[in-house]
């Protein structure tokens, strides 16, 4: 479980802060300074990236930081947490507010009426549901899956969960652990990013996107272009995208 959800501009000051225990705004500054201070170290390093999810377990929470060119975004969760999920779901809403505020808190005085709809995206993907979907998201998928295996450029899909294991789809074996250490790391791009987040196994090149708590991967024939992939992976996360929105 989260309890609280912390914004930080790239100069180290804390701009919001939620708590999910009482359902709360709280005091930014109630941000222990270590965390503060291990976040402005990371955002200062040139080996940092937003395409990874960092945590720090302390003794009785871990703390998972995303960062961005304009902020950060801190998450305290319960150690009973899953890391995979919790990765997710940082990786996640860390893009989603970048996505929709990131050119703004550049210059954010801290008013919440300057991002008014932001407790309800955070609200969004922090009550992710990351059991098997319904019957009629699974329809769904069962469908767009057909649909783009009809393709003779496309090898084959794959649709996974927060843990990385497929629900769906034709993946080979082979490929299965190293689909499920990509997704573990929370390093997949969400489908609001466009372009996918690719690997190289074997013969093919994945390309793979995030929504929600789920993730499609696609990979071309080899010796096929990678954009039969790239396309058919965007084409079927934004399917997704719209209809669990």
């Amino acid at each position: 479980m989260i309890h609280c959800v912390y914004i930080i501009n790239k100069g180290g000051d804390p701009l919001y802060g939620r708590s999910f225990e009482d359902d709360t705004c709280v005091d930014p500054n109630s941000l222990p300074s270590y965390i503060r201070n291990s976040v402005v170290m990371l955002q200062s390093s040139s080996s940092t990236s937003s395409d990874r999810v960092y945590i720090l377990q302390s003794n009785d929470c871990i703390w998972a930081y995303s960062l961005y060119p304009s902020f950060a975004l801190v998450s305290m969760a319960s150690m009973e947490q899953s890391i995979p999920q919790l990765k997710n779901i940082v990786s996640s809403l860390g893009h989603a507010i970048s996505h929709k505020y990131g050119n703004l808190i550049e210059s954010w005085s801290g008013s919440m009426s300057d991002i008014v709809d932001v407790n309800s995206l955070i609200d969004n993907y922090v009550s992710l549901d990351f059991g098997r979907p319904s019957k009629k998201i699974m329809k769904l998928i069962e469908k767009l899956i057909n649909k783009t295996l009809k393709q003779p450029e496309i090898a084959f899909i794959g649709i996974f969960d927060s843990e990385g294991d497929m629900i769906a789809g034709n993946v080979p074996d082979l490929y299965l652990f190293r689909i499920q250490v990509e997704i573990s790391q929370g390093v997949i791009k969400p489908v609001m990013d466009i372009v996918p987040s690719t690997i190289n196994a074997g013969d093919h090149t994945l390309q793979m996107l995030k929504v929600n708590s789920i993730t499609v991967v696609v990979a071309s024939q080899p010796g096929e272009s990678k954009l039969y992939a790239v396309t058919s992976a965007g084409e079927i996360a934004q399917t997704l995208s719209e209809t669990l929105s």
